[in-house]
């Protein structure tokens, strides 16, 4: 009698962990039915996967005080970034619950309907399936469905408050049994560098928006949420909302919220995400985001359009936002951001394999295009956008990184401190979105493409469709480049 091969046995492993995987889902779907007072005949809604305390790592005080969520889309755009936020909040040891919130699986449009597409294609635009949704990492995260709505073809921004007012009105219940009181808001372009917490007592690794330091009404401990003051990360909206918009057509003639001029709105409502509010706040809260977005894009359609309806609700509930500098890093250049922790790094980084620093930001926020050496023109480009969809199947390899002297060469022949932090996001961020790619992979695949040769970029998707239209790893905005011993001598050129 043969031997089994241990191919075999691992094939059987495989094969066991899947069907588990299948039969938890369907459990917890026929619980949310139950929790909801009817049965499930259609497609799933609520939770169809329960959160969990971190089931690895120390515990800490977060858990069973706060809960994170993050809204997202039903597509691969969102998907891959949700997963890296995921993998990334495990790899850091993130403590408390954590929910994803998708919106938009169901319904028969075509991509081509879309006003907003990822892609001139929309390849990033096709719907993921539930195998994909229920799979992460992070074993331990929450996937909360909603209804798809009404307008988010249009425009996509609307899911936020759409899909939390709706995680608010059928999951507060489970979240206060579990007592948590403090609910923090993310977006799905996040990715972990240190934990969020409630509990930081070292006000070294806590940056005041300037105008906030002279607020004498500021809480004890400014980074922990308390009722009617949330705390969050300041955005550069700077109160404009009394200006830019009829405040009577959106929220009412009786409005609260009209009794607020700028230098109020911008010392209380220039926030986005992350936003902690204590639970309460938020279900007051919510309900109004929700009905003021509309009317506010019959004003303005602007993609913050869903931010000035969450300051315009905030000022009509009366809530105070306690605004703070150091949660991430965006925009290079950017006031109101974390960077003077990144300014004070060590100049001789590694590119590759970056060393975490005392202090340092919590989140990297993917919302805008690192470029190195040259802002401009790269060569070295990432924005989100050029991720491929299939960026974890399998057989798909992983990013492309700069030379492991990329940072430290900028470092060392510039004074621009706004090349100097697009090099150092850019080395982070290409590092930790391979780190969870790797991980990723390692969990759900047999056999896996380690090689780190995508590189990311316009212009190299544009040559490899020119000229080689047949190449399996060809895309819009990336292409295969196998070669890098020319790639320090391109770095140094350009910073001459």
């Amino acid at each position: 009698m043969k031997k089994p091969t241990s191919k075999g046995f691992l094939a059987v492993i495989l094969y066991a962990l899947c069907t588990l995987s299948i039969m938890n889902l369907v459990v917890v779907e026929n619980a949310v039915s139950k929790q909801h007072g009817k049965s499930v005949t259609g497609p799933p809604l609520g939770y169809v996967r329960y959160p969990r305390i971190p089931t690895t790592g120390d515990p800490g005080p977060d858990d069973n005080h706060l809960h994170i969520i993050f809204s997202s889309e039903c597509n691969a755009f969102q998907q891959w970034q949700s997963e890296v936020l995921l993998a990334s909040a495990k790899m850091v040891n993130q403590r408390g619950r954590i929910t994803r919130i998708v919106s938009g699986c169901y319904g028969e449009d075509a991509v081509s309907d879309r006003q907003h597409l990822t892609r001139p294609k929309g390849e990033l635009d096709e719907k993921t399936p539930f195998r994909l949704l229920n799979r992460s990492v992070n074993e331990d995260f929450g996937l909360f469905i909603t209804p798809s709505f009404e307008g988010a073809m249009e425009f996509p921004w609307i899911n936020k408050p759409y899909g939390i007012h709706y995680f608010m009105q059928h999951a507060k219940a489970e979240l206060e049994k579990a007592g948590e009181t403090v609910v923090a808001i993310l977006d799905p372009d996040f990715i972990f560098l240190k934990p969020l917490t409630m509990f930081n007592n070292d006000t070294s690794e806590i940056i005041v928006t300037r105008f906030a330091q002279r607020d004498k009404t500021n809480p004890a401990q400014l980074d922990r949420p308390l009722p009617g003051r949330p705390v969050g990360q300041r955005y550069g909206l700077e109160g404009n909302w009394v200006e830019t918009f009829n405040v009577s057509r959106i929220a009412g003639s009786k409005s609260p919220a009209l009794k607020w001029d700028k230098p109020l709105a911008r010392r209380y409502t220039s926030v986005g995400p992350p936003l902690l509010l204590d639970i309460q706040d938020l279900a007051d809260l919510v309900p109004l985001w929700r009905k003021f977005m509309r009317p506010v894009l019959l004003q303005e359609t602007h993609i913050l359009a869903d931010m000035w309806a969450y300051s315009i609700a905030a000022a009509h509930v009366g809530l105070r936002h306690t605004q703070l500098d150091h949660f991430m890093i965006s925009h290079p250049g950017i006031s109101g951001e974390a960077y003077p922790f990144v300014d004070a790094w060590p100049r001789n980084m590694s590119c590759r394999a970056p060393v975490m620093h005392s202090p340092i930001p919590v989140f990297i926020h993917m919302a805008t295009t690192f470029n190195s050496p040259d802002r401009i023109i790269g060569p070295w480009m990432f924005h989100k956008g050029f991720i491929p969809a299939n960026i974890f199947d399998c057989d798909s390899p992983l990013l492309k990184q700069p030379p492991d002297s990329m940072y430290s060469l900028v470092a060392e022949n510039t004074k621009d401190t706004k090349v100097i932090q697009s090099a150092w996001l850019h080395c982070q961020t290409l590092f930790k979105i391979n780190q969870v790619l790797v991980a990723y992979k390692q969990k759900f695949c047999f056999e896996f493409e380690a090689r780190k040769v995508l590189r990311l970029g316009q212009q190299y998707g544009g040559k490899c469709k020119r000229h080689q239209a047949n190449s399996k790893w060809c895309f819009d905005m990336a292409a295969a480049e196998y070669s890098d011993s020319d790639d320090e001598a391109i770095i140094r050129k350009v910073l001459q």
